[in-house]
């Protein structure tokens, strides 16, 4: 294991110095003053690095069909984010269909499906094969833009699948086999955990599309493999990037935005602003407020796994989640924010 996880290092910090050095993929904040002094040329390493070390491992789970075309699914989605990330107009419209395209073409290639939802008025479609594949890509194409609304703050996405990946670490139930060893997943989130918490590489569009559709698709096989986890667990587990999502778009069209316009208005993004208010210092506030975030996710989701098949109770867990999050917004930051924010979302 220790030579697994110098490997992972060494890949880590040498793609962080050929970024740095040739300014290739790097953070370069546009019209984001509060932001331009501290990212500036801040590698987008995180996709780069997560597909190769996941690749990497890949076959030694099981070299099999499986295996190959989730390198493949993991790879055009790298290609995907790499595009967004150096195209600056990219539409978001056309990304979103490019998305959709590559989720269903890949859902059907590895005959992925969601085989029980846990809600009643669910469980009669499922078995549909027409409806599963809609309902079953909507689901990671929600958590994929999810995921990139809740990136803008150091260590949250990566902390966040990272608390993911612990969760079923400690769940003592079979693992999807056709998978890296969850302990090498650990291995490779927890290393760009601390470059991210220190700033030295961003995860970029790259790196939030390949966690999410890795993490999203490992969840599944999780809970399919699994009869006797309440498939509610997965709600539980990625609720936040999905929540945020769906958020993101209500305020939008209550504040008579379009759904695809950016704003500064994210959770992460004033809270960030409440705490830079108190000391001053951006880059300090910035992991600050990743790891707040962080520790707000980890209690939810590690009570959550002590009752794996108790759907009321996992239920109960996800709605006070949702209300403390709801309340927190609208009490607390939801003050016009004192530094204007362009995010790219």
């Amino acid at each position: 294991m220790f030579i697994i996880f110098l490997y992972i290092l060494t890949i880590s910090i040498t793609l962080i110095f050929i970024q740095s050095k040739y300014l290739f993929l790097v953070d370069a904040p546009r019209e984001q003053t509060h932001k331009s002094k501290y990212n500036k040329n801040t590698p987008l390493t995180g996709g780069i690095y997560i597909f190769i070390t996941i690749a990497t491992y890949m076959p030694f789970a099981d070299f099999s069909n499986h295996s190959i075309l989730m390198t493949m699914f993991l790879f055009s989605f790298l290609i995907l984010g790499i595009f967004s990330d150096l195209k600056t107009n990219f539409s978001p419209k056309l990304r979103l269909i490019l998305q959709s395209f590559l989720v269903i073409v890949f859902i059907l290639l590895l005959e992925l499906k969601i085989n029980k939802t846990g809600l009643f008025f669910l469980e009669y479609f499922i078995s549909n094969t027409i409806f599963n594949l809609f309902f079953s890509s909507v689901c990671i194409i929600i958590l994929i833009n999810g995921s990139n609304f809740c990136d803008g703050v150091n260590c949250n996405v990566i902390g966040y699948y990272l608390i993911v990946a612990l969760a079923l670490f400690f769940i003592e139930l079979p693992k999807p086999a056709s998978f890296p060893n969850i302990k090498i997943i650990i291995i490779i989130f927890s290393i760009f955990y601390f470059v991210n918490l220190f700033q030295k590489s961003f995860l970029g569009d790259n790196g939030v599309y390949v966690i999410t559709v890795f993490m999203g698709v490992y969840v599944i096989n999780f809970i399919n493999l699994n009869n006797n986890v309440s498939p509610l667990l997965a709600l539980n587990l990625l609720w936040y990037p999905a929540f945020e999502n769906l958020f993101t778009i209500i305020r939008r069209l209550n504040a008579n935005r379009t759904v695809d316009a950016a704003d500064g208005f994210h959770f992460h993004t004033l809270l960030l602003k409440k705490i830079f208010q108190l000391n001053k210092n951006f880059l300090l506030s910035n992991s600050l407020t990743g790891l707040l975030i962080n520790l707000f996710m980890l209690s939810g989701i590690f009570l959550s796994i002590n009752y794996y098949d108790d759907a009321k109770v996992l239920t109960f867990i996800l709605m006070v989640n949702i209300i403390i999050y709801v309340l927190f917004y609208f009490t607390f930051l939801s003050r016009k924010p004192k530094f204007k924010s362009h995010e790219k979302d």
